[in-house]
């Protein structure tokens, strides 16, 4: 009987504690970066200035959130003004292609990802992902003091765009799912969306219907 007391008790202490932590999470909405994630409490906001694969130099924002020793982030890269910035550009004869300021964006999930695989750390999961079907990469890192990095890397071309979430939880931490699987897209109107596959990977808005019908019948937003 008291095997099972303490059982019971025990039970009751994990569900309330997690109940409290759980309490402590918040669906954050960004209608300007076009997103929605869950943050453990209200983000703080940070502008700052990303060097691209061709070095251009793009504005970007940080919204990051912490946890005790664990933090949250998500990182947005704005592509809008790409042939703008590009054009601007001091550039040497290989730099000065005229699609080049489509193949910088293009090229952004994977140096992000380069990045992320040059740390200190070991790479413990590396595949392609998506949500709502824009694409992207996922990453987990093993870091030398034993905390864990869960990354994910999405261009969403729709809004310009380049979202980068990335959570670094310590070693006795469980995986932090209700961030990283939370993130969704917004449309112009701040509605979520989702869109529609393509068959050379690209995403498409929903209301634009597919030629391939089987594309259509896969593509529901």
């Amino acid at each position: 009987m008291r095997t099972l007391i303490f059982f019971i008790s025990v039970i009751s202490q994990f569900w309330f504690s997690g109940t409290v932590l759980a309490q402590g999470w918040v669906e954050f909405v960004d209608e300007v970066d076009r997103f929605g994630v869950n943050f453990p409490g209200d983000p703080e906001i940070q502008e700052f200035s990303y060097t691209s694969e061709f070095n251009a130099i793009f504005p970007g924002r940080v919204y990051s959130a912490e946890i005790g020793t664990n933090t949250y982030s998500v990182t947005v890269v704005h592509f809008a003004d790409a042939e703008r910035i590009h054009d601007a550009m001091d550039k040497t004869i290989a730099q000065s292609g005229p699609s080049n300021w489509l193949y910088d964006q293009r090229a952004s999930v994977a140096r992000a990802a380069r990045e992320f695989r040059q740390r200190d750390g070991e790479v413990t999961y590396d595949a392609w992902s998506h949500i709502d079907r824009v694409e992207g990469l996922q990453l987990q890192l093993t870091n030398a003091d034993g905390s864990r990095t869960f990354a994910g890397i999405y261009l969403n071309g729709n809004v310009d765009r380049l979202y980068v979430l990335e959570a670094t939880v310590d070693a006795r931490s469980p995986s932090p799912g209700l961030f990283q699987q939370s993130l969704y897209f917004l449309d112009d109107e701040g509605d979520r969306i989702r869109y529609r596959l393509s068959t050379n990977g690209c995403s498409v808005h929903p209301d634009i219907e597919p030629d391939n019908s089987a594309i259509a019948v896969l593509s529901i937003r």
